[in-house]
């Protein structure tokens, strides 16, 4: 019976020997896995990213919406909420505020406005709502310069990350900067620590303003006391559904529309939760399909080579079994081979991947994350890819007759 390390020993001559066809066939198997790696890591990034994003806001947070038509958003947006069958409005606001568990609510509308600074004007996004939306987020909207507004306070901004540094260029907005919103001054108060990737794309990019100062840019695209979203609060000890509840039936009462025809929604943390996990359960099924072809890609190119082998080493298979080698000895050993393959391949593809993933996360800020189950699934993968592939060749070259073998010229 051979051990394993004379079978190791053995299968690694036989690879050296046929090297350039080794090679080629472990290339095949790197390719696969550098897309494995990069696909699950980028995926888990995105996974935890969310995750963290959704427990920064808490459990404890919903949104109350017009249910949004077709149509340009307001200002000329590709995307609004403000363009709906149904409205919201300060009395919404109040009734909402007034019910017992309401912690405190927020108002805002958001448009496409003319920015200018300096000597540079654009067309782009902004968001005036109240002073409680910040602290309705809590620790996600951090303040890395200067303050944020105040409730009262008119003709001042608070600039995301992004949007101070990168908007007009090379034109930074600094804090006590004066920008022109719809040709209106505005004086900056504040720019917002770095987030990154959002839900959204980036957070970093946005412009807040207070909500009445909104209401004026948007007079005329706006029911008087509208409001576009109302952001709420949960108090701690009282049930967000319960709380949902008590809001969908005043506001419906409001509107005079049944429960059942509602011209508005409410939406909890919980309920972002299931919508994002059946998306990422989607994009997992995805991977799962990619991670599939990979393992056919790689394991096609093994078997390829471990039958070349099998047909090339026939007379050397021959001998082996009539020195006291047994159909088990020969299946161990061509195993091993295919096995030190995949192994191979696998080791090199996750350190190409980390590479990749590198460059990635340089050049597009992507979130990426390995874990150490990622880690295990690439060895886990390549060696059992290379053991799959290489079954029937070696349970191939262990059938063979010793005596045919012999005789194999």
């Amino acid at each position: 019976m051979m051990n394993i390390q004379e079978a190791f020993l053995y299968s690694i001559k036989n690879l050296r020997t046929r090297s350039l066809r080794s090679w080629l066939t472990i290339i095949g198997m790197v390719v696969g896995v550098i897309a494995i790696v990069v696909i699950l890591s980028i995926s888990e990034g995105f996974n935890q990213d969310i995750r963290d994003q959704l427990s920064a806001f808490g459990a404890d947070m919903m949104f109350v919406y017009p249910i949004s038509s077709a149509g340009e958003g307001f200002g000329g947006g590709s995307f609004s909420l403000l363009q709906t069958s149904g409205k919201l409005f300060d009395e919404d606001v109040e009734d909402i505020q007034n019910i017992p568990g309401v912690e405190r609510v927020a108002r805002t509308v958001f448009g496409r406005v003319s920015l200018s600074y300096k000597d540079h004007n654009i067309s782009t996004m902004i968001y005036p709502t109240d002073k409680e939306m910040f602290e309705i987020y809590g620790d996600y909207i951090e303040v890395q310069e200067g303050r944020l507004y105040r409730n009262g306070e008119t003709r001042v901004a608070f600039f995301g990350y992004a949007a101070a540094n990168e908007l007009f260029r090379k034109k930074k907005v600094d804090v006590g900067s004066v920008i022109q919103i719809n040709g209106i001054n505005y004086r900056v108060v504040g720019i917002q620590e770095e987030i990154g990737t959002s839900l959204g794309g980036t957070d970093d990019a946005n412009i807040y303003i207070p909500f009445e100062d909104g209401r004026e840019l948007f007079e005329g695209q706006l029911l008087e006391d509208e409001v576009g979203v109302i952001f709420v609060e949960v108090d701690e000890g009282f049930n967000p559904e319960n709380i949902k509840e008590t809001i969908e039936r005043k506001l419906a009462a409001n509107h005079r529309v049944k429960m059942d025809d509602l011209d508005f929604s409410v939406i909890t943390s919980d309920q972002i939760m299931e919508i994002v996990g059946t998306i990422l359960f989607t994009a997992q099924l995805m991977l799962a399909v990619i991670t599939l072809i990979a393992s056919l890609v790689g394991a096609i190119g093994i078997a390829n080579t471990m039958f070349m082998n099998v047909l090339e080493r026939v007379k050397e298979i021959g001998i082996l079994k009539s020195m006291g080698g047994t159909g088990n000895d020969i299946l161990f050993l061509f195993l091993t081979e295919s096995a030190i393959i995949g192994f191979t391949g696998g080791i090199i593809g996750l350190i190409l991947g980390y590479a990749a993933l590198e460059v990635l996360k340089d050049l597009f800020d992507v979130p990426v994350l390995i874990t150490p189950s990622i880690i295990a699934f690439v060895f886990l993968f390549s060696v059992g890819t290379g053991l799959l592939a290489g079954y029937l060749p070696a349970r191939r070259a262990a059938k063979m007759d010793p005596v045919e073998a012999l005789g194999y010229e």
